[in-house]
């Protein structure tokens, strides 16, 4: 090796010995902290204390910089102002412990115990905490710029005046938490519950509150949620019954125990929402899109439901009793021996879902089905009704339609080949071919 390559070698390996030497901790340090507890503005960068026993320690103004403290107990020890950069501190128990302005800069707090801990003025941006309990935990001032906080528990927590810029919120519990003034610009709050959140000028702006539980939340006139989540929030907190919603979109709302009865929603979009025990009892949902929408244990009792789209909808224990459903599409809609249907329509979910092949439908009213591309081959149809049915696409080969009536029904691009049509009644039928069927 040259004179100048084996230099720069022995240079590069100065520079790595200098760098550990850096950040490894100082042995007494580490030793006086595990056996008194006390070891404030100690160096203990990459420390080694997983698991241990540091109940009320004081570890103040340290350097504990990416120190391993993996499942240690320190409920009650003090970490104000230490700078705890990258920390792992994952399943630790921390319950009261005191961050009071601490660096937690990309800390692991994952599962971790904070259950009424000081987190004010604590740096946490880029911080792990999924999983955490920090149940009335004090984040005043707090910055959790892009944390990670995915199905923590912040119950009762106070969060007022801190920036969560970016940060992942999904699935976390807010309920009764004191939000006020914090910043939630663009965070994920998919599933999260806010319920009685106080929620006064605090900013939601680009954040995504889908199926985020927003009952009972508080706020006032500086509280800034985009135009659709405002609607949600109103919606949830405020009488709307009676009300026009007309094309509203409300996708990805969450609607839990809220009472739409009565309300004016005709064309509203509803696709994925959250609608678990709603009251939608006599409310106009004409051409309403409930595209994958969770409907269980929803009232829709009388409710015109005409054209709607449930496709892919949960709508298991729900009460559709005396709704009509005309041309409403229910393929792959999901129901339940308890959801209540009437007889036309359960009888309509079947041939979309099932099929109706070979089945005997003599007489049976399915004027103004939903029928598209359902597989009625062999079917009895003999003096059933199919007026204003949408039957584009229906595979009727060898099925008998003698007397059925078909007027006013849309056939276009069915399939006839082999049905028996003695007597079939086409009066302004859209015929397989586009034509128009003639009335006698």
């Amino acid at each position: 090796m040259g004179i100048g390559k084996t230099a720069i070698a022995i240079s590069t390996l100065i520079a790595i010995t200098t760098a550990t030497s850096v950040i490894a901790a100082n042995q007494s340090h580490v030793d006086q902290l595990i056996k008194t507890k006390e070891c404030s503005e100690c160096d203990l960068p990459d420390a080694r204390l997983a698991g241990a026993d540091l109940i009320n320690a004081n570890i103040q103004d340290a350097d504990l910089r990416k120190a391993d403290m993996r499942g240690a107990k320190l409920d009650g020890a003090k970490f104000m102002r230490s700078n705890m950069l990258g920390a792992d501190l994952r399943f630790a128990l921390l319950s009261g412990a005191d961050f009071l302005k601490a660096n937690l800069l990309e800390a692991k707090l994952e599962g971790a115990n904070l259950f009424r801990a000081n987190l004010k003025y604590a740096n946490l941006e880029r911080a792990i905490l999924n999983q955490a309990s920090l149940k009335n935990a004090d984040l005043q001032f707090a910055k959790l710029i892009g944390a990670k906080i995915d199905g923590a528990n912040l119950e009762s927590a106070n969060l007022s005046l801190a920036d969560l810029e970016k940060a992942d919120l999904s699935n976390s519990r807010l309920k009764r938490a004191n939000l006020r003034r914090a910043n939630f610009s663009e965070v994920n709050l998919t599933r999260a519950n806010l319920e009685g959140a106080s929620l006064e000028g605090t900013t939601f702006a680009g954040a995504n509150l889908f199926h985020t539980d927003l009952r009972s939340s508080k706020i006032d006139s500086d509280t800034f949620f985009d135009p659709k989540w405002f609607l949600v929030w109103k919606i949830v907190n405020q009488r709307v019954e009676g009300q026009t919603l007309v094309a509203a979109d409300l996708s990805g709302g969450n609607f839990e125990k809220a009472n739409l009865a009565g309300a004016n929603l005709e064309d509203a979009n509803f696709t994925e929402a959250y609608l678990f025990i709603t009251n939608l009892r006599r409310s106009n949902l004409v051409r309403v899109n409930f595209n994958a929408a969770n409907l269980r244990y929803a009232d829709l009792t009388k409710a015109n439901l005409t054209e709607a789209d449930f496709a892919g909808a949960q709508l298991s224990d729900a009460n559709l009793e005396g709704a009509n459903l005309r041309l409403a599409n229910l393929r792959e809609s999901i129901i339940n021996e308890e959801t209540i249907l009437d007889r036309k329509w359960r009888t309509v979910w079947e041939i979309v879902n099932r099929g109706g092949e070979e089945r005997n439908l003599t007489k049976f009213d399915l004027s103004g089905a939903n029928l598209r591309l359902a597989r009625l081959r062999g079917a009895r149809l003999v003096d059933a009704d199919l007026s204003q049915s949408d039957l584009r696409g229906a595979d009727f080969v060898g099925a008998n339609l003698q007397r059925a009536n078909l007027s006013g029904a849309n056939l276009t691009g069915a399939n006839l080949r082999g049905a028996v049509l003695q007597g079939t009644n086409f009066c302004g039928a859209t015929l397989t071919d586009g034509t128009i069927g003639k009335c006698k």
